[in-house]
């Protein structure tokens, strides 16, 4: 029982501890081999998990040739950066062209900024009676804000931003007197911004800003403007999205001098994911080498050779087309640059054709190998069974093997205070025989 104390060897002449640890070496070696077992199949559980992310890279590699939007792939220069830029939106809709313009004008928001103020934003009142201050923004009535005589400027514009989101109130300070800034959200020569007072207010006219004061509209909304072979076209903002379709055009500053955009096919994306897709499989293939040598952890493993040769069966159409090649020495892809070039140049669309074969071949493949019920995934769960089937066993053997060495302990401890006893009375014999003996002797 859990707590007893035994006591060795009390009949001095049986040392049954020694005994007892030598039982536990032996048993303890049966766990060694069975930790030993469970570290083996940890360490495949491991390898083929890497497997997997590498097939899972080779997927993300995969579906990203697939992708037809890099056939269609574009280079935009632009021969001042300074004045504009260009960017693809749609590289499918855009071709191959050349063209020329000039910038006239720049979009802009409308802006007032009162020609009075205060000296003080926070105390001063900036208007001797109460009112409504209406506001439209292109031509559509956005606000009707109420003030009274002895509102602040910082409470005006406190006021106008709280009351709408097209028209921005900022306080503009001259140095001198703190005035009211008024800006436009949007760029546009139809987002005009109108003041008009309802009522007896008089805050236009306090702060010296509105129609009636013409030096305060400091800026005037206006579209942007280019030119393009003699004709003009015109944007709210500096954005030009509808001129070459497929293309945005940003222009930055104005400027007399001609800017030329060229757009011209990009092939390299298609080249630079082949290549990747080459890079993956062929680590693919040195992996499972180096994996499945003799006293590597997937020795005598076939299942990763046989995936790998599915994914090599299903690379056929770039094979046939002369596209990649096979090194027989290691097992290595490779990219025929001449050939791709060729494709590029003279049947870009057989060369489209060959990659889509991909997509029913390979990708469906690929597919199966990493579905749950694939071999990868399947592989992983029968590993893991192993692993706990394992664990299960060293854990009964542990229970048992502590009942064994228990039950021994009991069983010579009960040995050892019987040969105790029979030394005991041993001894009172030999004791009592002497005596027997002198007496007769008398």
């Amino acid at each position: 029982m859990a707590g007893e104390i035994y006591l060795s060897n009390l009949s001095g002449q049986f040392d049954y501890q020694g005994i007892l640890q030598k039982f536990q070496e032996l048993k303890t070696k049966q766990l060694s081999l069975l930790q030993q077992k469970e570290d083996e199949i940890s360490q495949k559980k491991s390898a083929f998990k890497t497997f997997g992310n590498m097939i899972n890279d080779f997927k993300k590699n995969l579906d990203s040739l697939l992708n037809d939007k890099i056939f269609y792939d574009k280079d935009v220069s632009v021969s001042n950066e300074n004045i504009l830029s260009a960017s693809v939106i749609d590289s499918q809709k855009l071709s191959e062209t050349s063209i020329q313009l000039t910038t006239k004008q720049l979009a802009k928001n409308d802006v007032w900024l009162s020609q009075s103020g205060v000296s003080n934003k926070d105390s001063d009142a900036v208007a001797t009676s109460d009112g409504t201050l209406q506001i439209k923004y292109a031509e559509e009535e956005i606000a009707n804000i109420d003030y009274t005589n002895s509102d602040t400027l910082q409470e005006i514009a406190n006021k106008i931003n709280s009351s709408q989101d097209k028209v921005i109130a900022s306080i503009f300070y001259d140095g001198n007197n703190y005035r009211l800034l008024l800006s436009g959200k949007d760029t546009g020569k139809d987002n005009i911004i109108e003041l008009n007072e309802t009522g007896s207010g008089d805050l236009l006219d306090s702060l010296q800003i509105g129609s009636n004061y013409s030096d305060s509209h400091v800026q005037n909304s206006q579209n942007a403007i280019i030119n393009i072979y003699g004709e003009d076209v015109e944007s709210s903002t500096n954005s030009f999205k509808e001129v070459i379709q497929g293309l945005n055009i940003e222009i930055k500053s104005i400027s007399n001098d001609p800017v030329d955009i060229n757009v011209k096919e990009n092939n390299s994306q298609i080249e630079e994911k082949l290549q990747n897709l080459i890079t993956n499989y062929n680590s693919i293939v040195d992996y499972i080498k180096e994996q499945t040598s003799e006293n590597a952890p997937l020795s005598g493993e076939f299942s990763m050779q046989q995936i790998r040769s599915g994914i090599f069966r299903n690379l056929n159409p770039l094979l046939e087309a002369g596209i990649l090649e096979v090194d027989h020495t290691n097992g290595h892809i490779s990219l025929k640059n001449e050939k791709l070039n060729d494709y590029f140049e003279n049947d870009k669309d057989s060369l489209k054709t060959k990659i889509d074969e991909l997509e029913t071949g390979l990708e469906n493949y690929v597919d199966f190998v990493l579905d749950v019920e694939g071999p990868i995934k399947s592989k992983d769960k029968s590993y893991s069974r192993q692993i706990n089937s394992i664990e299960e066993r060293i854990e009964s053997t542990a229970k048992r093997v502590e009942a064994e060495i228990e039950n021994l302990k009991k069983q010579f401890v009960y040995l050892d205070r019987f040969l105790a006893q029979m030394n005991d009375i041993r001894s009172r014999l030999s004791a009592l025989l002497p005596k027997q003996n002198q007496t007769n002797t008398q």
